[in-house]
């Protein structure tokens, strides 16, 4: 697949920051440039929503590392530079446990995928897929969209949470911090603490039935999660998350200072349908190249290219059976990339 070119990203003066640079000296400039380096309480802070609402997370080189699937550590937010080395990435295998690495570098070393990204200042319906475009209308008829306090998720997010977990196979984990009072009230009282971290929601009546969370970071307002309920329970949910979606690129790009809204990258493995659904809602694929590092405890035995295609062979002969095999995808790639 074909991106478009730094060059491109470049138009208007933006200066382009979706690589990420284990060059230290290199990625705190770039940030420092942009605008965007966050504070260390910033970033303690974002450490700590991320643990609130349930994902194992680190603070380190300026990012934070969160738990991603059943294998690997990946960064968020993705449009900032980690400013550590590769010594201290696997460290932080080592103390996470986890298998895999993945984050972002400047230069390209051969694998690639698209970060989803909308610099078009006059966004509205004109940038939407026709289809798109028919589910906001919809939406438009039975939801209301807006900007909600984080006091307000509290008590009118609850079935949009679960249903979220449940889809996810989350739902079994009786301690996670979404399903209790004493969890969400956690969550607010972190959030509270960032007031760039705020939430794009859409509300059936007084319930939200799907938000998104989004952070801003000098001229980039970037979206960190999505959230919402299953329309097999309730139709009024069908069309949710086209207007969240919609309704939060608009804001975003009329706000003055916002000059690039960003939805993230791909994730390892690809999901065709959530690619499909960020195109649609007219955003613009931009290269996003990746890097992949494994456990010192197993790159041994796997950083070659007969441990990749171990990997493939597994992954490939079992992975529709137990799905979580599917994430040999990441450890497979990082066996190819560090053969190299």
């Amino acid at each position: 697949m074909a991106y478009a070119s730094r060059a491109e990203c470049l138009k208007g003066g933006l200066r382009s920051n979706y690589g990420l640079s284990l060059e230290k000296a290199k990625a705190v400039e770039r940030n420092r440039e942009w605008g965007k380096q966050l504070s260390p309480e910033e970033l303690l802070n974002l450490r700590d929503f991320y643990e609130a609402i349930g994902s194992h997370a680190i603070a380190a080189g300026g990012v934070v590392w969160f738990v991603a699937g059943s294998f690997s550590l990946c960064t968020t937010p993705t449009m900032l530079l980690p400013d550590l080395g590769e010594k201290e990435v696997r460290a932080l295998l080592w103390k996470t446990k986890k298998l895999a690495a993945v984050y972002g570098v400047l230069e390209d070393e051969g694998t690639t995928v698209p970060m989803y990204v909308l610099r078009d200042k006059s966004y509205d319906f004109k940038n939407l897929q026709r289809q798109f475009r028919q589910h906001v209308v919809r939406a438009q008829k039975i939801l209301e969209a807006r900007e909600c306090s984080w006091s307000e998720w509290e008590a009118a997010a609850v079935r949009c949470d679960e249903e979220t977990l449940l889809r996810r196979g989350m739902n079994s984990k009786v301690s996670h911090p979404l399903l209790s009072p004493q969890g969400r009230s956690k969550v607010v009282r972190i959030a509270e603490r960032i007031p760039d971290l705020r939430i794009q929601a859409c509300f059936y009546g007084n319930e939200i039935v799907s938000y998104l969370v989004h952070l801003t970071m000098g001229p980039v307002c970037e979206g960190l999660m999505m959230h919402r309920r299953d329309d097999r329970f309730d139709v009024a949910c069908k069309d949710a998350s086209h207007l969240v979606y919609f309704t939060f690129a608009k804001a975003a790009m009329a706000r003055p200072e916002i000059r690039l809204v960003c939805v993230g990258r791909q994730s390892v493995p690809a999901k065709d349908a959530l690619a499909s659904f960020k195109l649609h809602a007219g955003f613009e694929e931009f290269a996003y190249p990746l890097r992949f590092r494994l456990h010192s405890w197993i790159a041994p035995a796997f950083e070659n290219r007969v441990g990749a295609r171990i990997l493939r062979a597994v992954r490939e002969r079992m992975g529709g059976r137990v799905p979580a095999l599917e994430n040999l995808e990441v450890m497979e790639r990082a066996s190819l990339r560090s053969s190299r």
